[in-house]
């Protein structure tokens, strides 16, 4: 789990990297890493079936295989958001500028952040790093209602740039979206715990 864990981390940074470069190889290859995230989430998902099966854990470590599976399909989840700010990257690399993307990009770090701050948490099995994790969703949310809140407005002044503003509307909501999977990660970490 904590190789997977490293390897969605890797993943939303290249993403968020290959938007604010506007590099069109990075975010190819950011969309190349997610098959090994898939196979790493169904290896964890067989292997966490057949230590229930086969050896009846008990409930602490029940809890720690049931929150692993949960964590496994978030982690997959998180890569599959990653694939899709690459994929708008792409297309946003041949579009004007709208004067968002730098928000953007720094939601981008904001959810990378704590990302990194929850993977901690779960290898340390730190409740206090996994509650602090939980309530930086609070700002991830707020910024991503003013950014949807001005792209709209800018779309709405600016019928030129409507495209750019639908794919940086997308490229933050999968960031958001990041944010709230995260948070999901904290919360087994507190369970487990």
């Amino acid at each position: 789990l904590n190789l997977m864990a490293e390897m969605v981390r890797q993943e939303v940074s290249d993403s968020i990297q290959a938007f604010s470069a506007r590099d069109q190889v990075q975010a190819s290859e950011t969309v190349a890493a997610e098959d090994l995230v898939n196979a790493s989430e169904r290896i964890i998902d067989e292997l966490i079936v057949q230590a229930i099966v086969l050896h009846q854990p008990v409930a602490t470590d029940c809890r720690h295989l049931i929150a692993a599976l949960r964590i496994a399909k978030d982690l997959e989840r998180i890569g599959d958001y990653a694939v899709n700010i690459a994929n708008h990257s792409t297309t946003l690399d041949v579009l004007e500028l709208t004067g968002e993307e730098q928000r953007v990009i720094d939601m981008g770090h904001a959810v990378h952040t704590m990302l990194q701050e929850v993977i901690e948490a779960f290898v340390d099995q730190d409740i206090v790093m996994a509650q602090r994790v939980r309530e930086q969703d609070v700002a991830v949310d707020e910024l991503f209602t003013k950014i949807f809140a001005d792209l709209l407005h800018i779309n709405s002044q600016h019928a030129h740039l409507s495209s750019a503003c639908t794919h940086l509307l997308f490229i933050a909501r999968s960031m958001e979206r990041i944010g709230d999977l995260v948070t999901d990660i904290a919360e087994e970490v507190l369970y487990i715990v």
